[in-house]
């Protein structure tokens, strides 16, 4: 029987989904719109998403997972399963291969419960396998891990930075930071509501991140829709780079040391290798604008972007999956 296998990024923002002999066949929002008391799910991704801050109170918007950890394995579960139902066609699938990204930096505990997602749900599968996700990056990025003497990948993601140092075919030393792309949602919402008595939701703070957030001083501004508190009526403010850039400009830094101080602490053999290669990043947040020559003036290293960060980790994976003796060197296997 001809097995079909898959890799499965299951990250803050977004999950995606690659499919043996296809490549990449979903990326969705992960948010599951859920109803009733037993949580039937009656949407998921982007159409979840739009729901949010608007729906009924009978219906709950939920973002299952939080800082790499699943928050709500129930929601995540409601989620998978309706998710995996329409790209499969099937409400259950059985003997298929999993193979599932997980943050280095969490417990082991933490990590078995992203295998529950699928063993837990209508998912029958043949063989989970749980891969840390800088190993996944690594082979995602083209390189090979066996024979590299330094690797450093900076995982910008939507709540956490991931740094991580491998080296000979593992990981030698990885560290989570709690920043990311919502975080600066939050500084924006909050800054909004102390400074200007202007009440914005998540969805606009999340625009006026993308559109005008950086990590240097820029003349960028945009014209945000939202409350004014002290009226109780829509309106509409313009809010520009200069005001935001003093609230994050911390947070871009501390990331940017944490990293320097990462590679002085490794042994040199690893970390000459790092100055001739350079940096890697990686994930949705690495996008921000002029955070790679932060980074790069801060350590002394160059640093290397990639076309599509966010696809990374899950291109690994279908790499891994494709050479499944390769992925057995680095895979737990659940079942």
């Amino acid at each position: 029987m001809a097995h079909k296998t898959y890799g499965i990024d299951f990250g803050t923002s977004t999950i995606k989904i690659y499919k043996k002999g296809q490549g990449i066949i979903l990326s969705e929002r992960n948010v599951v719109s859920t109803v009733g008391k037993e949580k039937r799910p009656i949407a998921i991704g982007e159409t979840a998403y739009e729901m949010y801050e608007k729906q009924p109170p009978s219906i709950h918007v939920s973002f299952p997972l939080h800082h790499g950890v699943i928050a709500h394995l129930q929601d995540m579960i409601a989620l998978w399963n309706f998710m995996n139902e329409n790209v499969t066609g099937k409400k259950k699938q059985k003997h298929q291969e999993y193979y599932i990204a997980v943050p280095a930096d969490i417990t082991e505990v933490e990590k078995q419960a992203y295998s529950q997602i699928v063993t837990d749900g209508n998912s029958k599968p043949r063989k989970v396998c749980l891969i840390d996700k800088p190993v996944a990056a690594v082979y995602g990025l083209g390189m090979d891990l066996e024979s590299a003497q330094g690797i450093c990948i900076v995982d910008l993601g939507a709540d956490t930075t991931e740094l991580t140092i491998l080296s000979q075919g593992g990981i030698v030393v990885t560290k989570l930071l709690p920043y990311g792309g919502n975080y600066f949602d939050n500084c924006i919402r909050d800054y909004m509501r102390k400074k200007h008595n202007f009440v914005i939701g998540n969805r606009t703070a999340e625009q006026i991140k993308r559109e005008i957030i950086s990590a240097e001083p820029s003349d960028k501004s945009y014209r945000a829709i939202g409350r004014n508190v002290l009226r109780g009526l829509p309106d509409e403010r313009e809010i520009h780079s200069q005001e935001i850039f003093p609230l994050v400009e911390n947070v871009f830094l501390q990331i940017a040391t944490s990293i320097q101080s990462v590679i002085e602490h490794i042994p040199p053999e690893i970390s000459t290798e790092i100055r001739q290669k350079g940096i890697y990043l990686i994930g949705g947040s690495s996008q921000i604008a002029g955070i790679d020559q932060l980074i790069q003036q801060t350590s002394g290293i160059r640093v290397n972007l990639v076309a599509k960060p966010q696809e990374t980790v899950v291109q690994g994976l279908g790499y891994l999956s494709e050479h499944p003796k390769l992925a057995a060197r680095y895979a737990v296997t659940i079942r």
